[in-house]
């Protein structure tokens, strides 16, 4: 039991970002655990290559024992290479080969964990920012209803002049959303591009809320 609730706990995270983005609404994320996963496959990569440098290294070894026993059994002349010196070459290129690829494997799985990195950043970044925004939005709701309230037991004149306030804000509130939909549906690498027409439209707002008497 105790090992569960200490993976539960380590999991908690991971899933509250995922929560996050759920009601955020936003089209792409990167999550803790997908940078934790990133880093596992390159400390897995790591190893391998050690594993195939040492291995690599055995190869050779066990070949060119092999070729000093049979030189000693049955002596050749320096330029005369034997079978079992043409496979010390061959261990030595065959092992290079292997290193080499795994060697690649490596950097693949170094640069996939910096994007990771790179892209769990922005998505705290981005993930704040809808969050602000949506805060925002919502007390200018609250203003909205109270503007609403407030025209209900308003007549005449000034019935009508609180109702195209409460008309204004509704349509620069709706522009404020639909930029910032635009921005939660813009591609990860993209969405600071949408940030400047959702601070537009937010200002826009403001704007309308102090000219409220």
């Amino acid at each position: 039991m105790k090992t569960i609730m200490n993976s539960w706990r380590r999991l908690l995270p991971a899933v509250a970002m995922l929560a996050l983005a759920a009601t955020l609404g936003c089209s792409e994320s990167t999550t803790r655990k997908d940078v934790a996963n990133a880093r596992d496959k390159l400390q897995n990569e790591q190893q391998q290559t050690a594993d195939t440098v040492h291995q690599g290294q055995e190869d050779v070894a066990d070949a060119q024992q092999r070729a000093q026993e049979r030189t000693v059994a049955k002596p050749v002349t320096p330029d005369q290479p034997t079978t079992e010196q043409q496979k010390v070459a061959d261990a030595r290129v065959d092992a290079g080969e292997k290193i080499a690829k795994q060697k690649e494997q490596e950097r693949a799985a170094a640069a996939d964990l910096a994007d990771k990195e790179q892209a769990f950043q922005a998505t705290q970044a981005r993930d704040a920012y809808v969050k602000d925004v949506e805060t925002r939005l919502a007390d200018t709701d609250k203003q909205i209803d109270i503007l609403k309230q407030r025209a209900s037991n308003a007549q005449g004149a000034d019935k009508d002049a609180i109702g195209r306030q409460v008309d204004m804000m509704k349509t620069q509130r709706d522009m404020a959303q639909k930029a910032l939909n635009d921005l939660k549906g813009a591609d990860l690498a993209q969405w600071k591009n949408h940030q400047e027409h959702v601070r537009l439209a937010l200002q826009d707002l403001a704007n309308s809320a102090r000219n409220i008497r």
